[in-house]
């Protein structure tokens, strides 16, 4: 009989922690299948950054929208 467990986990040190709730269905010494899924981490662009977390400078007032739309 097959069972399937899915968790997600971090590796530490080169091994794979199987949380505490599922140890109960795995016995110690018997044969497991393991496939390791990995999400990869996406750089985030510098401008989504600035978006997220807005860099303050002193003296400097936000415009209004009319400002922003303002011709001369």
């Amino acid at each position: 009989m097959v069972n399937a467990l899915e968790f997600k986990t971090k590796i530490k040190q080169g091994m794979i922690e199987i949380p505490p709730e599922y140890q109960q269905n795995i016995q110690e010494g018997s044969d497991v299948k393991v496939i390791i899924l990995s999400e990869e981490k996406t750089k985030q662009r510098l401008m989504d950054q600035l978006a997220e977390n807005p860099i303050s400078v002193k003296g400097w007032n936000k415009l209004t929208r009319d400002e922003i739309h303002e011709r001369k």
